[in-house]
């Protein structure tokens, strides 16, 4: 049965099933298969290893093949759209010029939704390592369709991959983020990063690349052997920095360290010493409480990091709730983030947050707000505890620092940026980004341990 995309129900109803296949079904498979409940999965992990890995990647296939269907039936449709608002403007047809937006945009948005499923079932291949997920996305702008890419071939491939049960690779075009490779995901034990290619082009230019590799042919011989097809030269180029990117990417992901392939400056990653301090059991309560309420709940979490939730009609004004607290307690510098937003972000899907599956698409379809309001000036004296000095930084410096850095990643707030400082060592200085930022709200990191965390920095000087 083909989903009615302009029906919030039905539309709920796939996604559910798409978004249960990603990130429950494997776990309920296992269980009923065995005939344990959870406590005993948890106690006897290594016991059910190979069976929870086999029962994951099958719901992991579904859902795969779910994203696909439902992403081309909206993508079609979402073609058809542009095309009327394009001649309705030519028409200069106001009423239908305002009916479309509101189409294009509900696509849009639903689309994200599945492409968001897709980026959970990356979350767990990477086992919701951040920092790989940074790797990943190139800052690209722009997605392609999938009819435009060599879907088949990609599909093909994957298809063959995945029949090993112990295996699964996604389609990276799928995804909200991933922008390297064509296949991403587990083959026989490892994460590994692939690139289909197809057609008799494509094999000359890989047979070209090995020569300039193996130093039997020269760039210039190349250019000279080719010129004046510069279309060619040009897919040459761009096949050898493709393949750059996956020798860098991959090189992290094996040894820690390598050439980040957006800012191209040297990386180390470094793995806490203690496990992050995350404050998930708080959100679980703010649902709870949200019950007992009926309209809204509230939590203030080391005095700098408030969080609200409504239904019902404060929900439509619970931005603007948070916003006047901020002007009562006179917070000058503060930012309020809708829970929504993770869409756009790196971090770790909404699908994951600790509610209750109702809870969650309650959020999704907007029918309950959630809000995070961090008060940065709070924020900053947390790092006083652990040694450190952080401070906003002029306009003019935060300008300078961030054309240095090509903009690559500094939190600005009225183009104001902050910078961190060690107390004891005069040459530290980091600057606050907004990466950093997002794990607070995203990953569910205590502001607290977000400051501490800036140790781990030091480790470079």
């Amino acid at each position: 049965m083909t989903m009615d995309i302009y029906n919030i129900s039905e539309i709920e109803k796939e996604l559910r099933a798409t978004a249960d296949a990603a990130c429950r079904d494997g776990v309920d498979a296992l269980l009923l298969s065995k005939g344990i409940t959870i406590d005993d999965f948890i106690i006897n992990k290594e016991k059910y290893n190979t069976d929870f890995i086999k029962t994951c990647h099958d719901g992991f296939k579904t859902s795969q093949d779910r994203i696909i269907k439902n992403v081309l039936l909206l993508q079609k449709e979402h073609e058809i759209v542009l095309e009327e608002l394009k001649q309705a403007r030519k028409e200069r047809n106001k009423n239908k010029i305002d009916g479309l937006i509101k189409k294009d945009e509900h696509i849009r948005y639903v689309t994200k939704l599945f492409k968001h499923c897709a980026d959970a079932l990356m979350w767990q291949l990477i086992h919701g390592q951040l920092w790989i997920s940074r790797r990943l996305h190139l800052n690209v702008g722009g997605q392609k369709k999938l009819k435009d890419i060599n879907l088949k071939s990609v599909k093909t491939v994957a298809d063959q991959i995945n029949s090993n049960p112990m295996n699964f690779v996604l389609i990276t075009d799928l995804t909200n983020n991933v922008q390297v490779g064509d296949l991403i995901g587990i083959e026989d034990g490892k994460l590994k990063i692939i690139e289909v290619k197809e057609g008799n082009k494509n094999y000359e230019i890989l047979e070209i690349i090995h020569e300039l590799n193996t130093n039997q042919m020269s760039f210039q011989e190349m250019v000279d052997k080719y010129n004046p097809d510069h279309k060619f030269i040009e897919h040459i180029k761009r096949t050898i920095k493709q393949q750059m990117t996956l020798q860098n990417v991959q090189e992290i992901l094996n040894t820690d360290t390598g050439i980040d392939p957006t800012s191209q400056e040297k990386i180390k990653i470094y793995t806490p010493k203690e496990p992050v301090a995350i404050y998930t059991e708080r959100l679980s309560t703010l649902e709870k409480q949200l019950k007992s309420r009926n309209f809204w709940a509230y939590d203030v979490i080391d005095n700098c990091l408030h969080i609200g939730i409504y239904k019902g009609e404060k929900r439509f004004v619970g931005a603007s709730m948070l916003k006047a607290l901020a002007e009562e307690s006179k917070m000058h510098n503060y930012i309020i983030i809708d829970i929504l937003s993770v869409f756009e972000s790196l971090n770790k899907p909404i699908f994951f947050l600790p509610f209750s599956p109702d809870f969650i698409f309650d959020l999704i379809f907007c029918r309950t707000k959630m809000y995070f309001m961090l008060d940065l000036d709070r924020y900053i004296e947390l790092y006083k505890d652990y040694g450190f000095i952080a401070e906003w930084a002029d306009r003019k410096e935060t300008a300078k620092t961030s054309c240095s850095m090509n903009n690559y990643g500094i939190f600005k707030l009225n183009n104001r940026g902050i910078k961190i400082k060690a107390s004891t060592n005069k040459k530290f200085e980091v600057w606050l980004s907004g990466g950093f930022l997002t794990r607070i709200f995203f990953e569910q990191v205590y502001p607290s341990y977000m400051a501490y965390s800036a140790i781990y920095f030091q480790k470079d000087e």
